[in-house]
């Protein structure tokens, strides 16, 4: 049995961009924090429980109370929401996502999963917004730890126990960032980039072979992930 584990972000919504402009927006009606750093490559984890972390260790020399997490939360929620009902068009899916994740969950010898580095408050937002149905998956975010190697074995986990699967024959993460081919890598699975442009270079500079633009050819997906199980 074949699992295969999407980030959302760039890799399922298109929504990158609005997300880190609403993250850093938080952070500065919250906390007043105007100069924290954006290149999110730059931080020793990305996701956004081990980002807040680290803004809190660099600029506050402390850690984040649960408080000021559940404030930081709910502003970025609130920011999405004002960003959706200004400019709708930046929470579209990735070209054929919407469409790809019930097709593969149709596949016999597939089951698939989602572990992303964003919160679950905002994920399940920006899922929404793109009209892309997780129901029913096992899903992790950024609430399960700090680390993306941590969130992704915890969507493992939960795919074991959701689908009586004591182990897989093959796992792959579906990504579109250096740090989750990074992440894949230590954890010793398969990755997919969806990526164009430089995105896709920074990809195959770290190692990646197999490398997508989006979804709207199923078929060609379909056949990569195959290269992947018995390349």
């Amino acid at each position: 049995m074949h699992l295969i584990i999407f980030d959302i972000d760039g890799t399922l919504t298109q929504t990158t961009h609005v997300d880190d402009r609403c993250f850093a927006r938080a952070f500065v009606d919250e906390l007043g924090l105007t100069a924290i750093n954006c290149d999110w490559s730059q931080y020793p984890t990305v996701c956004d429980s081990g980002i807040t972390q680290h803004i809190f260790r660099e600029y506050l020399q402390r850690e984040p109370t649960s408080d000021e997490v559940s404030r930081l939360q709910r502003r970025f929620v609130e920011l999405l929401e004002e960003a959706y009902r200004s400019e709708p068009q930046d929470f579209s899916a990735v070209p054929g996502a919407a469409e790809a994740l019930p097709q593969l969950r149709q596949e016999p010898n597939c089951r698939v999963a989602i572990a992303t580095g964003g919160w679950q408050l905002s994920a399940c937002l920006k899922l929404e917004k793109a009209q892309i149905d997780i129901t029913g998956l096992p899903a992790a975010f950024a609430d399960h730890g700090i680390t993306r190697e941590v969130i992704i074995a915890a969507a493992l986990a939960m795919a074991r126990g959701i689908y009586r699967q004591p182990q897989f024959s093959h796992v792959t993460y579906v990504g579109d960032g250096v740090w989750d081919i990074r992440t894949a890598r230590q954890l010793g699975i398969r990755f997919i980039g969806v990526a164009q442009g430089e995105k896709a270079t920074a990809l195959r500079a770290e190692g990646a072979t197999a490398i997508i633009q989006d979804f709207t050819d199923f078929v060609r997906f379909r056949e990569v992930l195959e290269e992947l199980r018995y390349g």
